[in-house]
C-alpha cells in the first residue's frame, strides 16, 4: 500500500492527495479552465470597484477630504467636458459601480455553477472507484475492517473531497488573484504603505504553517472516530432484533454516548486549533490596518502624496488585501480536513487486492465441475486454524454433503471453491486447473451459490431473483420461481412477483428469503453448486420441496451441500465431516442412520 505520510512525500499531504486524485479531474480540464476565467473576471472586477468611490471624493467633489493642500490634477482618461461641471460624472461613477457588481455577479454564479456540477461528478467517479475496489478485495481484508467505518469513507469522506479537489482549489486562485491585483494597485498609489501592509505576511505565513500541521491531524484523528462512530451505529442497527429481544436499550445507547463523546472531542480539538488561529490572524492583521491608517493620514496632510479618495482606496484595499489571506486560511483549513479524507479514500484505491487475477488466464470451457483441494491450509486474521493440510475431491456431477461442528471451517472450505479466498498454502483446482489461473469473473459465472447468511437487495422478487443472470428472459425468472417455491407465496399479492421486498429483504420471513436466494441460484443454471444450509428457515413443505425438486433439479451438477438435515442428506452422493481441519469420509448409510436418531442435530 502506498504510504501517504506527511514524513515520506517532499510535498504536503494536501498537495499529494489532490495530484494522486488528478486522474478523476482530468476528463474536466477544459470546464475548469473557463471557470478559471471566470475567476479573473471576478477578480478584476473586485479590484476595480474601489476606483469609482476615489473619482467621486477627489473629482466631483472637487478636493481633498481635510481642505488643505492643493486639488488633484484632473488625470488624462477623464474627458475635458467634466471640468467645467464636475457633477456630470456621477452618474458614471453610480453606473460604473452596478456593471461591476453585475459583471462579478454573472461570473460567479456561472462559475460557481459550472464548479459544483463538476465537483458532483468528481466525486461520483471516486466514488465508483472506491466502490469498484472494495468489491474485488477478498472477504479476507473485508473480515479485517469495520463496515460503518467503510460507508463512512465511501459517503462523507468522499463528499469531504469536494473542497480540496474543485473548491477549495478554485477559492484559493480566486482569493490569489484578487490578493496579487490588490497588491499592484497599492504600489501604484504608494509603494511605502503598501510595504508597511505587507509586513506581517509572514508572520501569518508561519503561523499557517504550523497550525496547518496540527490542524491536519486533529481533522485525521476526528475522521476516524467518526469512523468508529458510524461502524457503532451499523452495528446496533444490523442488531436491532437482539436489542429489543434482550432489552439491552440502555447498554446500546450507552455504547453510542461513548463513541458519540469520543467523535464530539476530536472535533472539538480541530475547532479549537482553526478558532485560535483565527483569533491571531485577525490581530495581525488589525495591527496591519492600524499601521497604514496612522501613516496614511500624514501622508496626505503633512506629506500631501496622496488625496483623499486615493487614501480611502488604499484602505479599501488594505482591507481587501486582508479580507482574501482570511479567506485563504480558512479555506487551507477546510482543506487539510478535506485532506485527512482524502488520505482515507487512498487507502481504499490503493488496498492491494490479494486475490491477484492472472495476467493471462487459461480459457474456462466446457467445464465438468470437478474440485479438488490439494493440501489446503487457512488461517483466518485472528489466528485461527480451520483447515489443516486438507485434500477432498468433488467428482463431476456429483452431490457431496459436508459437515462438521460450528466453525469447524465449513463456509470457509465453501468460499474457497468461487474463489471468494485464497488458501495460504496449497491449491483449489477445478478440472485439474488451478483457480488461480483461471479469470475470477468467468470462474464465478459457473458457480451457483446460496449462502447460510441471504443476502437480498431492496428491489422487486423478479429483480432479486435475475441477478442471477441479469440477461434471463422472463420465462426462465418464473420457471426458477416455481422451481423454488417463490412463486406460491408470491401469490399472495397482486402484483406477484413484481412485489417490493424491502432493504434487505425486510417484508419476507427467512424462509422467503432463502427460497429467493435459491430461486437466483438456479437461475444461473451453473455447472456447480454451493448450498451452505439452505434449509435454515424453511418450513417442513418448503424442506420437503427442496429435497424433491430443488436438488433433482440439480442432478448432473457439481453440488456442495453444507448441512444437517437428514431430509436433504439422503439424497446425496457421498457424506464427508471436517474435523480438527482434515476431511473424513463417512458411511453414508451410518452418518444418515445416526443423524435421524439425533434428530438431524450435530
Amino acid at each position: 500500500m502506498a504510504d501517504t505520510s506527511v514524513k515520506k512525500q517532499k510535498v504536503t499531504v494536501a498537495f499529494y492527495v489532490w495530484r494522486r486524485l488528478y486522474v478523476f479531474i482530468k476528463p474536466f480540464r477544459l470546464r475548469l479552465s473557463l471557470a478559471f476565467l471566470l475567476n479573473c473576471i471576478v477578480a478584476a472586477a473586485e479590484v476595480l470597484k474601489p476606483w469609482p468611490l476615489q473619482v467621486v471624493i477627489d473629482y466631483v467633489l472637487g478636493g481633498i477630504a481635510i481642505g488643505t493642500g492643493p486639488k488633484p490634477k484632473w488625470p488624462s482618461w477623464i474627458p475635458a467636458s467634466f471640468q467645467a461641471n464636475p457633477l456630470d460624472l456621477l452618474p458614471w461613477c453610480a453606473l460604473s459601480v452596478m456593471l461591476l457588481a453585475l459583471i462579478s455577479g454573472i461570473c460567479v454564479y456561472q462559475r460557481d455553477l459550472w464548479l459544483a456540477e463538476t465537483g458532483q461528478r468528481v466525486i461520483n467517479k471516486v466514488r465508483r472507484a472506491a466502490l469498484d475496489r472494495l468489491l474485488v478485495l477478498s472477504l479476507a481484508w473485508h473480515e479485517r475492517k469495520r463496515r460503518g467505518d467503510l460507508l463512512l469513507r465511501l459517503i462523507g469522506d468522499a463528499a469531504s473531497l469536494r473542497m480540496l479537489l474543485i473548491e477549495g482549489l478554485f477559492s484559493l486562485s480566486a482569493e490569489a488573484l484578487v490578493f496579487f491585483g490588490t497588491i499592484g494597485m497599492m504600489f501604484l498609489i504608494d509603494w511605502q504603505l503598501t510595504l508597511v501592509a505587507i509586513a506581517v505576511l509572514p508572520l501569518i505565513g508561519v503561523m499557517s504553517a504550523v497550525v496547518g500541521i496540527k490542524l491536519r491531524r486533529a481533522a485525521r484523528k476526528q475522521r476516524m472516530k467518526e469512523g468508529e462512530l458510524s461502524a457503532s451505529v451499523h452495528e446496533t442497527l444490523s442488531s436491532i432484533s437482539v436489542i429489543q429481544s434482550y432489552g439491552l436499550r440502555d447498554e446500546a445507547n450507552q455504547a453510542f454516548a461513548r463513541q458519540n463523546r469520543k467523535s464530539g472531542k476530536a472535533g472539538l480539538q480541530a475547532t479549537r486549533i482553526e478558532g485560535r488561529m483565527g483569533i491571531a490572524t485577525e490581530v495581525t492583521m488589525a495591527v496591519g490596518t492600524a499601521f497604514i491608517l496612522y501613516l496614511g493620514v500624514g501622508r496626505v496632510h503633512h506629506e500631501h502624496a496622496l488625496t483623499a479618495g486615493q487614501l480611502l482606496v488604499l484602505i479599501t484595499y488594505v482591507r481587501a488585501f486582508y479580507k482574501p489571506i482570511r479567506k485563504g486560511l480558512s479555506r487551507s483549513a477546510a482543506m487539510m480536513k478535506a485532506s485527512a479524507s482524502g488520505e482515507r479514500i487512498l487507502e481504499v484505491l490503493d488496498a492491494e487486492p490479494d486475490l491477484i487475477a492472472p495476467v493471462n488466464p487459461k480459457p474456462l470451457t466446457n467445464v465438468r465441475g470437478e474440485f479438488e483441494l490439494r493440501s489446503v491450509s487457512f488461517q483466518h486474521g485472528d489466528g485461527r486454524v480451520v483447515l489443516r493440510d486438507l485434500n477432498l475431491t468433488i467428482r463431476a456431477g456429483e452431490h457431496l454433503a459436508l459437515l462438521g461442528d460450528n466453525g469447524a471451517g465449513k463456509s470457509t472450505l465453501a468460499t474457497l471453491l468461487p474463489r471468494l479466498r485464497d488458501p495460504q498454502s496449497g491449491a483449489v483446482l477445478l478440472d485439474g486447473v488451478d483457480l488461480r489461473e483461471l479469470d475470477i469473473d468467468q470462474l464465478r459465472s459457473n458457480i451457483g451459490v446460496v449462502f447460510q447468511e441471504t443476502a437480498l437487495f431492496d428491489g422487486t422478487l423478479r429483480e432479486n431473483i435475475q441477478l442471477g443472470k441479469p440477461d434471463a428472459p422472463m420465462s426462465e425468472v418464473e420457471a426458477a420461481a416455481a422451481t423454488a417455491g417463490v412463486a406460491s407465496f408470491a401469490a399472495r399479492w397482486p402484483e406477484g412477483l413484481d412485489r417490493t421486498i424491502g432493504e434487505r429483504g425486510a417484508g419476507l420471513s427467512g424462509g422467503e428469503r432463502q427460497r429467493v436466494a435459491l430461486a437466483r441460484a438456479m437461475l444461473r443454471k451453473s455447472r456447480v453448486y454451493i448450498l451452505d444450509e439452505p434449509s435454515t428457515g424453511l418450513d417442513a413443505n418448503a424442506e420437503a420441496r427442496l429435497g424433491s425438486e430443488v436438488l433433482q433439479f440439480l442432478r448432473g451438477r457439481t453440488v456442495l451441500l453444507i448441512t444437517h438435515n437428514p431430509r436433504l442428506l439422503a439424497g446425496v452422493d457421498r457424506i464427508v465431516r471436517i474435523v480438527d481441519g482434515k476431511i473424513i469420509e463417512l458411511d453414508r448409510t451410518e452418518a444418515l442412520a445416526k443423524l435421524a436418531h439425533q434428530g438431524g442435530g450435530q
